[in-house]
């Protein structure tokens, strides 16, 4: 019995804590999607992207703040992925070179159509642990992109500015998702 009551008062309290993250245009939500503890992750940086977009910063709580996440990574992605067709279009030296711009030009189709999956699983399905699959595949193909560029020597600030910023949207979108799950089965209790 005892530990039925604690297990209420503990998600009594951390949904007291998600809900006071959900204040509108709430700073405290934009700075815990980006505190994380990886001694890679530049808090900073998270901070610059998600503040970069007026969708981002102006999202009320948990939902709209992976709403805001999702609509600002299809954009910034179709933008990366429409330069790299640019550039494959362009006269590329090396076969290499062409090969690695052409892989990263796959692995951004995939990122917009994981960022579209991820935005039905989250505003029609409610299926928040696909989303963060998606979230995660997402950095990957980022990631990966940016492997393609330095195996092939390619140097383009453009589509590694890209990679980056996906990349970081991407785990902070996969950090926010995992919180509305745990908000929405708190809430479900």
């Amino acid at each position: 019995m005892s530990s039925s009551i604690n297990v209420s008062i503990l998600a009594i309290f951390i949904l007291g804590f998600f809900c006071a993250t959900s204040e509108p245009d709430s700073p405290k939500l934009v700075d815990k999607a980006c505190a994380w503890g990886s001694t890679d992750w530049n808090s900073s940086f998270c901070l610059d992207v998600l503040k970069s977009s007026p969708l981002i910063i102006s999202a009320e709580d948990l939902l709209h703040l992976t709403l805001s996440i999702i609509e600002t990574g299809l954009i910034n992605a179709t933008r990366t992925q429409i330069y790299i067709g640019e550039k494959l279009k362009g006269n590329i030296i090396g076969v290499e070179s062409k090969s690695a711009l052409g892989q990263c030009l796959n692995l951004y189709g995939q990122i917009i159509g994981l960022y579209k999956s991820a935005l039905v699983n989250v505003e029609k399905h409610k299926l928040y642990d696909a989303a963060s699959f998606e979230f995660s595949i997402a950095a990957n193909n980022a990631e990966y992109c940016q492997g393609w560029l330095l195996l092939s020597g390619i140097s383009d600030a453009d589509v590694s500015s890209g990679n980056k910023f996906i990349k970081y949207l991407s785990l902070t979108g996969y950090t926010v998702v995992n919180d509305l799950i745990i908000s929405d089965w708190l809430i479900k209790k």
